[in-house]
């Protein structure tokens, strides 16, 4: 389709809703708001010529969710993307390590739910394209000058040019922010909130041409024991390359290229110097044997290197008086278990739902005065739960073994089983909110929060990443987004408590130990 209005059909003024941004988010908005009320009058603003790369190309169960049981995106997804097989980590002691001692975790058999791994850029474009077809209009290129919210039941009004010494004024009943990481609307409000020293995340990241993938025929002749564990495909799977306070994404695109970044904590890790970020990027890739396998001869593409220093932040309040912040404008976590586009489904279908009872004339207040709080709530709660402290055990296999599989296993008993069983309701909450929700989040940041002590203690006694080769930690049991999930938290429990009395005594254990132990698969059946 067209990426601006064709000359001969203006855009009126007046609009019922207008979304800022374009992208995933802001499309989704507008494509929900038609299918809804066709009749309903949408503008969206979108800034760029052309959709770009993002932070996050890869969803998680409840993000691929949305995408194809709320946008109903599953032909396109599949003809245009890569289906995604799982999450694995990747660990070492030594750069030197063979590429068959890396332990790893991850499925041992192919995913149950759908997941992807995606391109944005063409993503994006698809579901904005969508939007169009339902009705939407579009001011394509347009950059924004200013917005200027109502008090009371007057339009709010927004001023865009479209080229040079154009300018425009809209006015709206409703306002949606969906720009992003810009969070236009939480930063003129004074709304906006980085994380800081709380989680000095930073990442970069670049797409490789000629990468040598985990199930070619190169690395299966080079290293036949890496089929004897995984009945899977590697390949597609998200692979993360991990150290102390710092992880690399590995993830296939399905024109061939590799998108490859690392998110790294500034308190803990430093990337080494280099004569670009690119080659400071392949340059650390290299440090590691599976990266040194898939990256020796790869090349970045030109031009595709990407720099963030401060990843996390979040607004106050992401509604107001008929106006809203759906997605990345409201807030950005971390991208470690690929779960950005979760709160995008969230958002958008919680703003979406409010702005269609209101426009059919219901009384909102009460889901307004919900939302206003919600938000930071959630936020919060999954932060602490999941990401707060974590890069400090990150390089610590064992460790991370136990969050890998309790995390995992709370996520789909609560999040992923919730979005599948009563869609209607929980699409409009927030995750992680509610007295269910909350006790679930304390659970884990108490877990979180020992694990980071256990990975201090065992850094001073030198015990840190003693199981980081020679272990087989695949799981050949499936997580299910129903109760069934919880002989996992069982089998986590038990592993945690084992590690604590590790911890404690302070002794390593040799490579020959982990091998008389019970296979992980048997574990969390029994």
């Amino acid at each position: 389709m067209n990426t601006a209005a064709p000359a001969s059909a203006p855009i009126p003024s007046e609009h019922d809703v207008i979304i800022i941004g374009g992208g995933i988010s802001g499309a989704a908005c507008g494509l929900l708001l038609k299918r809804a009320l066709p009749g309903l009058r949408v503008l969206i603003v979108e800034r760029t010529r052309e959709f770009s790369r993002k932070v996050g190309e890869s969803t998680s169960e409840v993000g691929a969710c949305f995408l194809t049981r709320v946008l109903h995106l599953g032909a396109h997804l599949s003809s245009r993307h890569y289906q995604k097989h799982g999450l694995r980590m990747w660990f070492c002691r030594t750069p030197h390590d063979r590429v068959e001692d890396c332990t790893e975790i991850g499925p041992g058999f192919q995913s149950r739910l759908p997941t992807f791994q995606i391109d944005r850029g063409i993503l994006d474009q698809h579901v904005l394209d969508e939007a169009e077809r339902a009705g939407c209009a579009l001011l394509r290129p347009a950059t924004l000058r200013g917005i200027q919210l109502a008090d009371d039941e007057k339009m709010h009004t927004v001023r865009v040019t479209t080229a040079p010494g154009v300018e425009t004024e809209h006015s709206c009943r409703w306002l949606v922010d969906a720009s992003g990481k810009a969070a236009l609307l939480a930063k003129q409000l004074g709304l906006h909130r980085p994380l800081g020293d709380e989680h000095p995340t930073s990442s970069l990241w670049c797409r490789f041409r000629n990468v040598n993938d985990l199930d070619s025929a190169r690395s299966r002749m080079a290293h036949p024991d890496l089929m004897k564990r995984v009945k899977g495909l590697r390949a597609t799977a998200t692979n993360h390359l991990t150290g102390r306070g710092w992880w690399v994404w590995l993830i296939p695109l399905s024109n061939g290229d590799y998108s490859a970044g690392i998110v790294w904590d500034r308190s803990i890790f430093t990337l080494p110097p280099g004569p670009s970020l690119t080659q400071r990027l392949k340059d650390h890739l290299l440090t590691h044997p599976i990266g040194r396998l898939m990256f020796a001869e790869a090349e970045a593409v030109e031009d595709d290197t990407f720099y963030y220093k401060g990843l996390p932040y979040h607004t106050e309040q992401m509604v107001g008086h008929r106006w809203a912040m759906v997605g990345d404008a409201a807030g950005f976590i971390d991208p470690l278990y690929s779960q950005g586009l979760d709160y995008c489904g969230h958002t958008v279908c919680a703003v979406t739902d409010l702005i269609r009872r209101e426009v059919q004339g219901e009384d909102v207040s009460a889901s307004v005065e919900y939302l206003k709080g919600a938000y930071k709530r959630s936020y919060r709660l999954w932060f602490e739960s999941l990401y707060k402290g974590k890069y400090e055990y990150l390089g610590d296999a064992e460790l991370m073994r136990i969050a890998f599989i309790m995390d995992l296993a709370t996520y789909f008993i609560g999040p992923v089983r919730l979005v599948y069983d009563s869609p209607d309701y929980e699409w409009t909450r927030l995750p992680y909110d509610g007295p269910a929700g909350t006790f679930f989040a304390k659970f884990m940041s108490l877990y979180n929060r020992r694990l980071n002590k256990l990975a201090k203690t065992r850094l001073a006694k030198g015990t840190y990443g003693a199981w980081n080769n020679g272990m087989d930690f695949t799981l050949k049991v499936s997580f299910s987004p129903n109760f069934s999930t919880l002989r996992f938290l069982r089998w986590g429990i038990r592993l945690w408590l084992m590690a604590e009395l590790r911890t404690l005594f302070g002794k390593a254990p040799s490579c020959a130990e982990p091998a008389a132990m019970p296979a992980p698969a048997a574990s969390p059946a029994a």
